[in-house]
């Protein structure tokens, strides 16, 4: 009686809603991309219909939990942006993907141009396009416990990082320093910050955030750096060489140091723009969540 030998090599590669099934020989890899949900709250802060946007990591996992890092956009930009066309999103997962990174959550969240403090009419002059309103009670008190309880996130300081670009720098050192119990990470880029000198830009801006030295020492990063206990937090500070915030942003940085406070500084080829953020993610990424 013969015997019958068959060799099956069997290599199917199905994709099924976005999603990519790989089946080789014995063994299964699944892979679930990458998503970004849009979000809209009723902000009681505001009194309006706020939205943000929340990047999920490939392979998300409601049984994981995941560090959260919240980016806030430069002046005139919305909760997209740092997505799209900016595409920090592609970015986090080329490096999950490599390895280089530990999965992440990363939130951007619609605060118009408000440098997210909270500001009355009649604080300060207004300058133009600039908006009014409890936007940091909006961000701290409302879109920080949202994605907590909707999403599997490390719900501590430990696991929770805050940056910014332009004016977000600003906004993310605001935030990061004057809630140090909340944020463990802080980055500056290109912050939009100001010490009084003949350096200064945007001074009517400037002039509305500290219309009264109570306010200037509530608001003011260099101020905060220095009257609150920052010790325990990791702060990046960055600019480009050619942009005109540098070398308040490195004044920044000295205080920090001067002050104890971990603290990197990085000078790169660029200006004040996008493509500069953008050729500089990775670095961003791997400072808030490298492995």
């Amino acid at each position: 009686m013969m015997k019958s030998y068959v060799v099956i090599f069997l290599f199917v590669v199905v994709m099924i809603s976005g999603c990519g099934t790989i089946v080789h020989k014995d063994s299964l890899v699944q892979i679930t991309p990458s998503k970004i949900d849009d979000i809209e709250i009723s902000s009681r802060a505001l009194n309006k219909n706020m939205r943000f946007a929340v990047y999920l990591p490939p392979d998300y996992d409601a049984d994981q939990s995941y560090p959260v890092l919240y980016v806030l956009y430069g002046f005139g930009g919305n909760r997209n942006y740092i997505f799209n066309p900016m595409g920090l999103d592609q970015v986090a997962d080329h490096l999950i993907h490599e390895g280089k990174i530990t999965p992440l959550i990363i939130v951007s969240p619609d605060y118009g141009n408000s440098f997210a403090v909270d500001t009355v009419p009649g604080q300060g002059v207004k300058p133009s396009a600039v908006d009014e309103g409890n936007y940091e009670d909006y961000i701290m008190d409302e879109i920080v416990p949202y994605v907590d309880t909707h999403y599997s996130t490390e719900a501590s300081r430990a696991g929770r990082y805050v940056g910014g670009f332009s004016m977000g720098g600003y906004a993310a050192l605001y935030l990061g320093f004057t809630h140090s119990d909340l944020f463990s990470k802080v980055g500056g880029h290109s912050a939009a910050i100001w010490d009084y000198t003949a350096q200064d830009y945007f001074t009517d801006q400037r002039d509305w955030l500290y219309p009264t030295e109570e306010l200037r020492n509530l608001r003011d990063p260099f101020r905060l750096a220095v009257n609150n206990n920052l010790e325990h937090v990791q702060v990046y500070l960055d600019a480009g060489e050619s942009d005109g915030l540098a070398v308040v942003d490195e004044k920044l940085y000295t205080l920090l140091k001067n002050e104890g406070i971990p603290v990197a500084w990085h000078s790169n080829p660029g200006g004040h723009s996008t493509s500069y953020w953008m050729t500089h993610f990775e670095d961003y990424l791997t400072f808030y969540s490298g492995k």
